[in-house]
């Protein structure tokens, strides 16, 4: 049985019982007891990127208050969506997409021995190549410094990071590995006259990075 670890960044829904440790918290100078506070989740973030690239911005309120757990049932298709439309994608391409981004949670096998992270490398069996600095992936997942989310998220859409990488799992549950689905011949990689939209163009960090570059490792300023 692996052990795997979902890491994301929310605060979820919930209401604190009276204990003698309850916070109190101070709205608009009032003095609160933990028995009456209510939290509410008002944003998350998993896998950097994912609700920014994929996702009409009128929908970004409801993704930010809702759970990882419901996702590819209900992100699923728009992310598939913006694959076919504004990728102009093939479908098989798209419903691969959505597999293996959600759902939006960092997910980590604790039982693995790679010796780094890696971005989707639970999801692919380490297949894609996230790390700048040209190392292979690992299939710990989780995502390293080095590791530049936004490049394997435009590749996914616009390249041929979905057509050259299995799927080995899509969320808890396990599918296989599914192989990736034929190429539709149609990235937008810079290649016979098309537009290059699969990464950011910005320099992989060095030891004396640059504010531009992403991630930025340098020193700080």
């Amino acid at each position: 049985m692996k052990r795997l670890i979902f890491a994301g960044l929310a605060a979820f829904s919930l209401g604190l019982s009276a204990c003698s440790n309850d916070p109190t918290v101070n709205p608009n100078g009032t003095n609160t007891t933990g028995s009456n506070v209510v939290f509410h989740e008002v944003d998350r973030i998993g896998k950097p990127g994912i609700k920014e690239l994929y996702l009409a911005f009128g929908t970004h309120s409801g993704y930010n208050q809702s759970v990882p757990a419901g996702d590819l049932t209900n992100y699923g298709p728009p992310v598939a969506s913006f694959v076919t439309t504004t990728a102009g994608r093939s479908a098989a391409i798209g419903s691969f997409v959505s597999m293996i981004l959600l759902p939006d949670a960092l997910i980590a096998n604790f039982q693995d021995a790679s010796t780094r992270a890696s971005y989707l490398g639970w999801e692919t069996g380490g297949q894609i190549n996230p790390d700048c600095t040209g190392l292979s992936g690992t299939t710990f997942g989780g995502r390293a410094l080095n590791d530049d989310v936004v490049d394997t998220d435009l590749g996914l859409a616009f390249g041929n990071l979905a057509t050259s990488a299995k799927l080995t799992s899509a969320g808890t549950i396990n599918l296989g590995p599914t192989p990736p689905p034929p190429d539709d011949g149609k990235e937008k990689n810079g290649a016979n006259g098309t537009p290059n939209l699969t990464n950011e163009h910005v320099t992989c960090p060095v030891a004396t990075g640059t504010p531009h570059q992403f991630p930025y490792l340098a020193a700080p300023i």
